[in-house]
C-alpha cells in the first residue's frame, strides 16, 4: 500500500515556488547508507521539532543529525512495525497507524488504543485538536475519531456511505468536512449530513485495483491522483461535481501514474509518480525532478513539509529533502547556454547579463534568452561587460569590443578607424562620458574611448598591465594593476604601492572615496593616503577575495574563495584608522548555496536595481537577495535527550538522583534544525561544576567524571550561526548521592578523630617534656646533694681540722701577747665562715618530697630574714592549696629565696609582702617591697652586669616554662610575679589522669617512657 500525507500545522513557509526544483538544496539518504532500516512511507513532525519517519520496520526519529529508532527510546513495542500513517498533533503527541491499529507516543510513553479492528491508513487533526483516522473494520465504519482512551467510528447510520472495495485515503478542511478516496470514487462527508460520492468512471471501467490519492485547493477544489495512465485516469480535478483531466502544454495529467500528492504552504501542488519522479505545479508552471537529477528513486511514496519549510519525500529507495538556499545558482538546467559564466552585468532596466564561453545570456523576468555565437553574437567568448550612462551595453567579444544597443552590435574602432584588437578585461566610464578599457594583447594597452572611437592610448610602461577598472564619485578612474598596486590616471594622478605582487582582480570606489581592491592576499583599503590590507588575521574568513560589490545599506559584499562575506564600510574605515581593529563579518558558505570560484573578467559581481546581488564564478551564475527574509520554524527546539551514568541510561525527569560514587556521566542533547544542521553550534554548562559555558561546536554530547555529591543543573544552548544563542527552557536538574564517607556526619567524625589524635599527640608530647624536665630537675638536685656531701666531707672537715690546729697553737700563746687576741678573733671569724658554709650546704639539698610545704618554707624563710631587722614581713595564701610537684616547688622556693634575700639586704624596705596563689591554670608567686627600687628597663637593655641573680631568676623561670614579670622604678619599690603553669606546678589526681597517661604510653611508646612521670608520684 502507498500513502499520502497532509502537512503539519504551524508551517512557517514553503520552499520558494519561483525557483526550479533543480535550484533547491537537495539531500538524499539511500537505504544502502544504513540510516533507515527499511523503505520509508509516511512522515510527521511533532511539536518538539523532531521529524518522525514511518518505515516497514518501525518508526525512526530524526533531529537533523541522527536517525534514532523508536524501539531504542522505549521498552514497549508496536503491535505491528509496518507503519501506514503518522500524525504530529498539536498537543505534542505522535499518532501511529499500523495494520494492527492505532498507537500514541507522548512524553516517552507508547500507548495502544482499542476499538480499532483493522489497519489505520490515514490520520488527520481538525481545528479543535480532535484526531481522526481512516480504517477498515468489520462494521463498515471507515472514519473514526479518538474519544478518551478509545475511538468512535462513523458509518451508514451517521450518513457516511463509501462506494468501493475499501477506503484508505482521507483529507479534511479541519472544520468537519472530510474527503475519502476509495478504489473507484471520492466520498465527501460532513458531520451530521449525508455523504456525497464522486465516482471516476474510467477507473471503474479499468477494473484495475489501486487507491486514489487526494489533495485540496484552498478554494475547495479537489485533486485526485490515480496510479494508472490513460484517458480519464492519471491526474484529475473535481470541478463543479465533474472530473476533468489536468492539461497544460507542458504536461498531460492523464500520462501520470500518480501515487502521492501534497499541497504545500505556498500553494504549489507536488505530485509523486510511480515511475517518473516528482512533478510540481504552481500557477500553471510545471517543473520536474527525477532520478537523473539526483532523486533516490522515481517511485515516490509520500511528501511532507516541516515547520522550516523543507519538503521531504520518501521513495522506494530512500528519503529526500528539498530546501531553500540563501544564494541561488543558475546553470544549464535553468536555461543558461553553457555552464561557464565569466562576467556578469546587472542592467538598470532589471535585466541580468551573463557573459559565457559561447554566448551572451540575458535573464529577463525569470526567463533566459541567449545571444548565440554565429547568430546574434558577433563572436564566441564574451569577456568584460559594462553599461554606460546612456544604457548601452559594452561587450568584450573574443579579440574585440562591441556596443549593444537597440538589438544590434556595433564595433569599437581604434585611432586609425579599424576594429580594436585585443581581449577586453575591464571597462569603466569617467565624468566626461569617456569609456576606459584594458585590452590584453601584444602589446597590452589602456584605452580611453569616446563615441566608440579610441581617443587616447596608454602604453604599459606608463601604467603597468591593468587588471580591473572603476570610477569614483568625481568621475575619475582607478586602476587595479597586475602586480597589486592601485593607480589613478589624469592631471591629479597618483599611484599606491601595496607590495602585494598579486593581481587586483576587482576594484570598487565607495561614495565617500574609499578605494577597495580584491586580491588573492586580502582586501586593499585606501583613502586619503592611508593604506591597509585586510586578511584573515583582521577578521575576514579567508584571504582570497575574487570580487566586490557595494550594497544599498552601507555594506560591502566580498566574493571569496571560502564563501560570500558581508562587511560594513564604516567598519572597514574604522580598521583603516585603527590598525588593531578587527572587522565584523557575516559569512555565507556552501551550505547556503555559495559556489566559490573566480571569473576572469569584469564585472565579477553586480547589484541590480531591486538590491539583489549577482555573481559570476567562472562556472555558474549566482544571485543573492540581502533583503530576503530567512524563515524558520520559530524558536529553535533544544532538547536534553538522555543522561547515562556508568553505562546505565537514566530517564530525563525531575528529581533524578544518581547513586553514590558515580564515575562517568554522559549527557546527550540536540537541537532540531532540519534544514542546515551543520550550521548549528552548541555550548553547555553544568551549574555546580563549570564556571562558564563550554563550547562544544557541532558535538551533541557532554562528558563529566567523578562528580562530587551535590545538586547540579545541566544547561544547553544552541546557535544557528547568526551570533545569537538560544537556551533550553528547562535545564536538567539532578543530584549525586553521597557515600557514607562523603556525608557531613562522617566528615565531622573524621574531624573529631583528627582533633583527638592531635590532642593525644600533644598530651604525649607534654608528658614527654615533663618527664624530661623532671629528669633534669632530679639530676640537678642529685648533683647538688653530691656537691653538698663532698663539700661537707672534704672542705668543711679540712677547715674544721685546720681550726683545731690553730686552736692548739693559740693556746700556747700567752694571754698577754697581742697575737693571741688576733688569733682568737680570726678563729671566731672562721667559726662564722663554717656556719655560713653549712647553711649553704643546707640550701643545696632538696626538700624531701613527702614533706615539701611551700607555704611553711616561705614563712620560715621570711621570718629568718626579718630577724634582727625592722622590716615587716607578711605572707598571704590565696585559693585552695594543692599538692605541688616537689621539683617544681623547690624551684619556686629558690626563686623566692633569691628575691627575698635581695629585698631584705639591699632594698632598704620597711615592708615586704609575699603572696602565693593556687589558681586553676597557674601557681602564682608575688613578692612586693617598698624599698628604693632600681631601673629595671636599664637592666633589661644593657644586660645583667652586676645583676647575675636576675639572670638566674630568668633561667629558673624558663626551666619551669613560667612567666616572670619584674617591675621596678627608683624610689617606688620593686614587684616580682612568677606564674608557673598548673601542668608543671601541681600534681594531678591519680583517679582521673593515670588511665589517660597509660593509654598515651601504650599508643606512643618512646624515650619519654623511661623518665619518671610527674603523675607517677604518690600523694
Amino acid at each position: 500500500m502507498l500513502f499520502a500525507m497532509l502537512g503539519a500545522g504551524g508551517v512557517a513557509r514553503a520552499v520558494d515556488p519561483s525557483r526550479l526544483l533543480s535550484q533547491y538544496g537537495h539531500t538524499g539518504w539511500r537505504l544502502q547508507d544504513g540510516e533507515l532500516p527499511a523503505p520509508a512511507y509516511p512522515l510527521a513532525q511533532t511539536a518538539d521539532g523532531y521529524l518522525w519517519i514511518g518505515t516497514q520496520a518501525g518508526v525512526v526519529r530524526y533531529d537533523g543529525a541522527r536517525f534514532v529508532p523508536l524501539d531504542t527510546l522505549t521498552k514497549s513495542r508496536l503491535r505491528n512495525p509496518f507503519i501506514l500513517a503518522l500524525l504530529g498533533a498539536k498537543d505534542g503527541s505522535l499518532w501511529i497507524g499500523t495494520p494492527a491499529g492505532l498507537s500514541r507516543w507522548k512524553n516517552g510513553k507508547l500507548t495502544d488504543y482499542g476499538g480499532v479492528d483493522g489497519s489505520v491508513f490515514s490520520l488527520a487533526e481538525d481545528d479543535n485538536g480532535k484526531v481522526w483516522l481512516l480504517t477498515i473494520g468489520k462494521d463498515s465504519k471507515p472514519l473514526c475519531e479518538v474519544a478518551g482512551s478509545g475511538v468512535t467510528c462513523h458509518g451508514k447510520e451517521d450518513g457516511l456511505e463509501a462506494l468501493g472495495i475499501f477506503c484508505d485515503r482521507m483529507i479534511t478542511d479541519g472544520k468537519g468536512t472530510f474527503w475519502m478516496g476509495t478504489d473507484t470514487s471520492v466520498v465527501e462527508w460532513h458531520q451530521h449530513a449525508l455523504s456525497k460520492s464522486f465516482p471516476i468512471e474510467a477507473k471503474i471501467k479499468a477494473g484495475t485495483p489501486g487507491a486514489l490519492v487526494l489533495a485540496r485547493e484552498p478554494t475547495g477544489e479537489i485533486w485526485a491522483g490515480l496510479p494508472m495512465t490513460g484517458t480519464g485516469l492519471g491526474l484529475q480535478r473535481l470541478v463543479g461535481g465533474q472530473w476533468q483531466p489536468f492539461q497544460t502544454p507542458a504536461l498531460a495529467g492523464s500520462s501520470l501514474a500518480v501515487q502521492s500528492m501534497f499541497r504545500d504552504h505556498a500553494g504549489a501542488l507536488w505530485i509523486g509518480t510511480i515511475d517518473h519522479g516528482i512533478y510540481r505545479i504552481d500557477s500553471g508552471r510545471v517543473d520536474h525532478f527525477d532520478r537523473k537529477d539526483g532523486l533516490t528513486s522515481d517511485n515516490i511514496y509520500s511528501f511532507f513539509e516541516d515547520r522550516e519549510g523543507n519538503m521531504w519525500v520518501t521513495t522506494s529507495a530512500g528519503l529526500d529533502r528539498f530546501r531553500d538556499f540563501r544564494v541561488w545558482s543558475y546553470t544549464t538546467q535553468e536555461g543558461l547556454a553553457v555552464d561557464e559564466v565569466d562576467s556578469v552585468l546587472a542592467g538598470r532596466d532589471g535585466r541580468i547579463w551573463a557573459g559565457t564561453a559561447s554566448g551572451l545570456d540575458v535573464l529577463d523576468h525569470g526567463k533566459f534568452h541567449s545571444l548565440r555565437s554565429g547568430k546574434e553574437l558577433p563572436g564566441t567568448q564574451v569577456t568584460a561587460l559594462f553599461e554606460d550612462l546612456a544604457g548601452r551595453v559594452w561587450v568584450g567579444i573574443d579579440e574585440g569590443l562591441w556596443v549593444y544597443a537597440a538589438g544590434k552590435f556595433s564595433v569599437v574602432l581604434d585611432q586609425h578607424g579599424k576594429a580594436l584588437k585585443g581581449m577586453a578585461f575591464a571597462l569603466a566610464q569617467d565624468a566626461e562620458g569617456d569609456v576606459w578599457t584594458q585590452l590584453r594583447g601584444h602589446p597590452s594597452k589602456l584605452l580611453r574611448i569616446r563615441n566608440e572611437h579610441v581617443v587616447e592610448e596608454f602604453d604599459a610602461p606608463q601604467f603597468p598591465q591593468v587588471r580591473s577598472l572603476a570610477s569614483d564619485r568625481d568621475g575619475g578612474i582607478w586602476l587595479g594593476l597586475q602586480h597589486g598596486d592601485l593607480a589613478r590616471p589624469g592631471a591629479s594622478g597618483q599611484q599606491v604601492s601595496t607590495h602585494l605582487d598579486t593581481p587586483v582582480l576587482d576594484i570598487v570606489v565607495a561614495n565617500d572615496g574609499l578605494v577597495l581592491g580584491a586580491t588573492g592576499k586580502g582586501l586593499i583599503v585606501f583613502k586619503n593616503g592611508a593604506l591597509r590590507i585586510l586578511s584573515a588575521k583582521d577578521g575576514l574568513p579567508c584571504d582570497a577575495v575574487h570580487g566586490l560589490v557595494d550594497g544599498e545599506d552601507g555594506s560591502l559584499w566580498l566574493s571569496m574563495s571560502c564563501g560570500l562575506a558581508e562587511v560594513k564600510l564604516a567598519d572597514v574605515e574604522e580598521a583603516l584608522r585603527h590598525p588593531a581593529h578587527t572587522i565584523g563579518v557575516d559569512v555565507f558558505d556552501v551550505l547556503d548555496g555559495v559556489r566559490p570560484g573566480l571569473a576572469p573578467f569584469q564585472r565579477k559581481a553586480a547589484r541590480a536595481p531591486n538590491g539583489s546581488l549577482w555573481f559570476a564564478n567562472g562556472v555558474v551564475l549566482q544571485s543573492f537577495d540581502p533583503q530576503a527574509n530567512v524563515a524558520t520554524g520559530g524558536a529553535l527546539p533544544i532538547h536534553i535527550e538522555s543522561l547515562t551514568a556508568d553505562r546505565k541510561l537514566y530517564p530525563v525527569a525531575d528529581d533524578l538522583a544518581l547513586p553514590a560514587l558515580t564515575h562517568d556521566v554522559q549527557f546527550d542533547y540536540t537541537a532540531t534544525g532540519l534544514a542546515v544542521p551543520q550550521h548549528l553550534r552548541f555550548r553547555y554548562r553544568l551549574d555546580g561544576r563549570d564556571q562558564d559555558w563550554v563550547e562544544a561546536g557541532q558535538r551533541r554530547q557532554a562528558f563529566y567524571t567523578d562528580l562530587p555529591p551535590g545538586t547540579y543543573r545541566f544547561r544547553v544552548a544552541a546557535s544557528t550561526g547568526n551570533g545569537g544563542w538560544e537556551e533550553t527552557p528547562t535545564p536538567l536538574v539532578f543530584s549525586v548521592k553521597a557515600a557514607f564517607y562523603q556525608t557531613g556526619l562522617f566528615m565531622l567524625l573524621v574531624v573529631a578523630l583528627v582533633a583527638l589524635a592531635l590532642w593525644m599527640l600533644f598530651a604525649w608530647r607534654l608528658a614527654y617534656i615533663k618527664a624530661q624536665m623532671r629528669t633534669i630537675f632530679e639530676e640537678r638536685h642529685a648533683e647538688r646533694e653530691r656537691i653538698a656531701r663532698e663539700l661537707h666531707d672534704t672542705f668543711l672537715q679540712a677547715v674544721q681540722g685546720l681550726m683545731l690546729r690553730f686552736q692548739s697553737a693559740m693556746e700556747r700563746i700567752p694571754a698577754t701577747q697581742p697575737a693571741r687576741d688576733l688569733m682568737e678573733r680570726a678563729l671566731d671569724h672562721a667559726d662564722e665562715v663554717i656556719i655560713e658554709g653549712r647553711d649553704r650546704l643546707t640550701n643545696l639539698r632538696t626538700l624531701e618530697q613527702q614533706e615539701a610545704n611551700l607555704e611553711r618554707s616561705l614563712q620560715q624563710m621570711g621570718e629568718e630574714f626579718a630577724r634582727d631587722t625592722r622590716i615587716t614581713f607578711r605572707l598571704t595564701v590565696e585559693g585552695m592549696p594543692r599538692s605541688l610537684d616537689p621539683a617544681a616547688g623547690d624551684e619556686v622556693l629558690r626563686v623566692a629565696q633569691e628575691v627575698m634575700a635581695n629585698a631584705f639586704r639591699h632594698a632598704q624596705a620597711s615592708r615586704i609582702d609575699v603572696s602565693l596563689a593556687y589558681g586553676r591554670k597557674h601557681l602564682t608567686l608575688s613578692i612586693v617591697d617598698d624599698g628604693i627600687g632600681f631601673d629595671a628597663d636599664a637592666v633589661a637593655r644593657y644586660g645583667p652586669a652586676g645583676h647575675w641573680g636576675m639572670k638566674g631568676l630568668h633561667e629558673r623561670a624558663a626551666s619551669l616554662r613560667a612567666r616572670l614579670t619584674l617591675s621596678s622604678r627608683p624610689g617606688i619599690g620593686t614587684a616580682l610575679e612568677l606564674a608557673v603553669p598548673a601542668s608543671i606546678a601541681f600534681r594531678r589526681p591519680l583517679n582521673r589522669w593515670r588511665r589517660r597517661l597509660e593509654l598515651v604510653r601504650l599508643v606512643f611508646p618512646g624515650r619519654g617512657s623511661k623518665a619518671r612521670s610527674f603523675d607517677g608520684q604518690d600523694e
